[in-house]
């Protein structure tokens, strides 16, 4: 993108100082733990919304737009060096007027500002800082920023539009013109794909990204839950060998390093290296949502109980570990109490031996490699470094009872770092990410009946959040859900009703997919809020995945479960239509190709 540094450059000719009233904090006490953090600070925060959009047109100021989660340590790092300060704090409140957003709550707006600044900038992540217009339109961007610089570049946007507001408007709304054709529809066509052709080319662009060293995709590790699924499914078409070797070897590095808790299990969001050691500590409800239904999924494809096993631990760990009453929180932070990353899950010799005795010390150091060479500042990280068999030999003891001493020193570690340790949580619960839980736990029903409990405290919960005609996006606000939250919640309440035998779940979930294509699907283009408040709201012929599934994939497939001639007219509505994003980046669409490749409705045609 040629024009972004040009643009960038044009855009910072302005700010005014037009009036000095401002808006009170309105964070204290928020339900949100992320937004209630900045409860207290200087800056006089505005929630999202309308009203603070209309402030910025009274007054002619720029919205300041900050944007970040509470498991995100950056976020925490910004928050200490710049908005709890003073100085920056005046800045902000005489001369724009600042929001703080929990990206959580409302994705839709963070994916599309995630996106500008992306483009804008090259890019992007949390925190987000994005100055916005008395009209909407965004104009620059960037992520975290050192407390001086952030100070001047608060001074410097506001000199720039006190000396020419209008010609900053007037930018920033050509640029989201030029953004909204980019971003939403591009090139729309009926061509058709043969089923080999399409499954061919997403395999062959898809291996194209793949570590054949190390497993996954990429130097940062994220488990890239999408793409693995997908390729799973449309493998099985068809077995390759050496894609089947990927999937293992990627699979085998996600649950044995350091992306995988070994002591009180759940998935970490990502390791910064290559070799999957070294995580960002963060655990997410949506990984480790996803995560137990592609072990399943694994288990039965290549006929390995390990992936099983470790799938119900998983969902054990979400069970004791990240359960709010009903439903589940939203994540567990990287730091813990005392702002230390990753402290909670790492352990000093010292500690091990004097928690565990000499023997059980040295068997705990063999088995998860806790003595090799690492970055940590606390002591190592536990991973899965060999298998109970090899252990075992070593030991000159049986399986059965090296087994019993690692499950015995896993129990002692997981109840000590429990007692010592605090971890800070954030209690949203979320209809999406709790839908996709649901659908983990019907997944699991038939080899844990215990889960039955659980299921059906979660399908409670989620029937809270639905009228009868609209579904909330969070159990303690009245946000409108997005098409995520939809989709996710459809799909979780089908797949119990069918692992649990209870139909009415199923009915429920009818209407909730009837509303879905409703409110989220016209002309042949999805919206993924029903109410945007920015302009030039991006339209999309399908949508990319994320680190979760994408909702236009949940939606096909709860469609799908459901049957009908509306429901296979509405799937072939989108699934015959293609566009030169899903043609020249297929992985990003992981999971639309492979419904597209897999789906009866398509199969069934004449």
């Amino acid at each position: 993108m040629h024009f972004s540094k040009n643009l960038v450059a044009a855009l910072l000719l302005s700010s005014t100082l037009f009036g000095q009233a401002v808006l009170a904090n309105d964070l204290e006490g928020h339900h949100s733990p992320y937004l209630a953090m900045h409860g207290k600070d200087p800056i006089q925060w505005s929630s999202w919304g309308e009203e603070a959009l209309e402030k910025a047109r009274k007054e002619n100021k720029l919205l300041y737009v900050s944007i970040g989660y509470f498991a995100c340590h950056w976020c925490h790092v910004m928050h200490k060096e710049s908005f709890l300060d003073k100085d920056v704090a005046k800045q902000l409140n005489e001369n724009y007027i600042p929001v703080k957003v929990d990206r959580e709550l409302n994705p839709v707006l963070d994916k599309r500002l995630i996106e500008f600044v992306s483009v804008t900038n090259g890019i992007a992540g949390w925190p987000l800082n994005v100055f916005i217009t008395p009209e909407g339109y965004p104009l620059v961007g960037g992520t975290y920023m050192p407390r001086d610089h952030f100070h001047g570049v608060l001074q410097t946007i506001g000199k720039r539009w006190k000396d020419d507001p209008d010609l900053i408007k007037g930018k920033a709304k050509d640029l989201s013109h030029q953004l909204k054709g980019m971003l939403g529809v591009l090139e729309l066509t009926t061509k058709e794909h043969s089923i080999g052709s399409r499954r061919a080319e997403f395999l062959k662009k898809t291996m194209e990204q793949a570590d054949d060293l190390q497993g996954g995709f990429g130097n940062k590790k994220f488990p890239n839950i999408p793409q693995l699924s997908a390729l799973l499914t449309v493998n099985a078409i068809k077995p390759d060998p050496e894609i089947d070797e990927f999937l293992r070897l990627t699979l085998d590095a996600i649950i044995s390093k350091g992306l995988h808790d070994a002591i009180g299990g759940g998935f970490f969001r990502y390791t910064i290296d290559p070799g999957w050691l070294t995580p960002h500590f963060e655990k997410m409800l949506y990984t480790n949502a996803q995560m137990p239904i592609l072990l399943l999924k694994a288990a039965d494809y290549f006929n390995e109980p390990h992936y099983r096993a470790i799938a119900l631990e998983t969902l054990d760990f979400l069970s004791r570990s990240m359960k709010g009453g009903k439903a589940f929180i939203a994540s567990l932070s990287a730091v813990d109490e005392d702002g230390n990353e990753g402290a909670y899950y790492l352990w000093t010799t010292e500690e091990l031996t004097k928690k565990l005795g000499k023997q059980d010390a040295s068997l705990a150091f063999a088995a998860w490699d806790l003595d090799r060479e690492n970055d940590f500042s606390f002591g190592n990280l536990p991973t899965s470094n060999e298998s109970v068999e090899s252990l075992a030999k070593a030991a000159n003891l049986s399986v059965t009872e090296t087994s019993n001493r690692l499950n015995s020193i896993r129990s002692k570690l997981l109840k000590h770092r429990s007692s010592s340790r605090q971890l800070p949580r954030d209690d949203k619960q979320l209809a999406s990410w709790n839908g996709l839980a649901l659908s983990a736990f019907a997944e699991a029903l038939p080899y844990q009946s215990k889960y039955l409990k659980t299921g059906n405290q979660l399908s409670a919960f989620l029937l809270e959040l639905w009228d009868g005609k609209q579904l909330k996006r969070s159990a303690a606000s009245n946000q409108a859900g997005t098409l995520l939250d939809y989709a996710a919640v459809a799909n979780g309440l089908l797949a119990w009703s069918e692992a649990s035998k209870q139909p009415r779940y199923a009915a429920i979930a009818a209407a909730i997919v009837d509303q879905a294509w409703k409110l989220f699907y016209r002309e042949m283009t999805w919206h993924e809020s029903s109410n945007p408040l920015l302009p030039n709201a991006v339209a999309q012929s399908h949508i990319a995945d994320t680190p979760i599934t994408s909702p236009e994939t949940l939606l096909l497939e709860a469609s799908e479960k459901l049957g009908g001639e509306l429901m296979k007219k509405r799937i072939l509505s989108v699934i015959s239509t293609s566009n030169r994003s899903i043609n020249v980046d297929p992985y990003a669409y992981a999971s639309l190709i492979a419904f597209s490749l897999t789906t009866k409705v398509i199969q069934h045609q004449p």
